[in-house]
């Protein structure tokens, strides 16, 4: 038997392993640059097509708010309060006195019903009766954002400053431990009021007597109204005097952000 025919067999298998190890390159590499080839084609199609979608991490860093940069317009505001504040949960303890413009804060779901002792036409002097649900209530803030409806300049800012002082007197007498914020009066939109003796000089007036009044009984004062400029008009509902949804947001934000100073 010829032994040497053997010995050729290790060398001509070795042959065939390397010319099927260098097929099986090529054929992954034809395979692979297909594939790319097939992935740029469709993206460019998707972005001629303007239907390209945005990389995951990038759409979510649009989602998020700044709250820290100030803004110019109302749009602008509502869009740069926190998405994710939770209103209820900061002012649980809390309690809003006030007419028909506070009756918004619990009508847009932004507060709970049982922490805002509002009414439509609510004045000062019903407000004092309407006290004693917020006393009830053992609040550790009363916020108070009332007489606009006696803002009239008809009648003289003191004698509004004077009935907001028995207000203020009866929570501190009965709320010892309660810290009362008395809000500033908010600016109207005059042309389209149709009371034309509810105008801003006379709001302007019975705020400085507001300020004063603060200062005497030791309370705190908001001014609220400082939130509202001409870029914002657009907060106002069409009686010039009201507010969407949005001015809501602006008003806890800037009070939350207050407290937390």
């Amino acid at each position: 038997m010829d032994f040497s025919k053997f010995k050729r067999w290790p060398v001509i298998l070795g042959l065939i392993i390397c010319l099927i190890a260098v097929i099986t390159v090529v054929i992954f590499n034809f395979t692979a640059s297909n594939k790319a080839q097939a992935s740029v084609s469709a993206t460019n199609s998707a972005e001629k097509s303007g239907t390209a979608e945005l990389p995951k991490d990038s759409a979510t860093n649009n989602s998020q708010t700044d709250l820290t940069q100030p803004q110019s317009s109302a749009s602008q505001t509502a869009s740069s309060q926190p998405q994710t504040s939770n209103f209820k949960e900061f002012f649980k303890n809390d309690a809003f006195l006030g007419d028909s413009i506070s009756e918004g804060l619990s009508f847009y779901d932004f507060l709970d019903d049982s922490r805002v002792i509002a009414d439509k036409g609510l004045s000062i002097t019903k407000g004092i009766d309407e006290a004693d649900k917020i006393i009830a209530l053992k609040p550790q803030r009363v916020f108070i954002l009332i007489g606009l409806n006696e803002a009239d300049d008809r009648t003289a800012s003191s004698t509004l400053v004077d009935e907001y002082t028995k207000l203020v007197e009866k929570l501190k007498t009965s709320l010892p431990n309660s810290k009362i914020y008395v809000t500033s009066i908010l600016p109207v939109l005059e042309n389209l009021v149709k009371n034309s003796h509810l105008n801003n000089a006379h709001i302007k007036e019975c705020n400085a007597g507001l300020i004063d009044m603060a200062n005497k009984e030791n309370v705190n004062y908001v001014n609220l109204a400082s939130i509202l400029n001409d870029s914002n008009k657009n907060l106002y509902e069409d009686d010039g005097i009201h507010y969407k949804s949005d001015f809501y947001r602006m008003w806890l934000t800037y009070l939350e952000n207050l407290l937390k100073n």
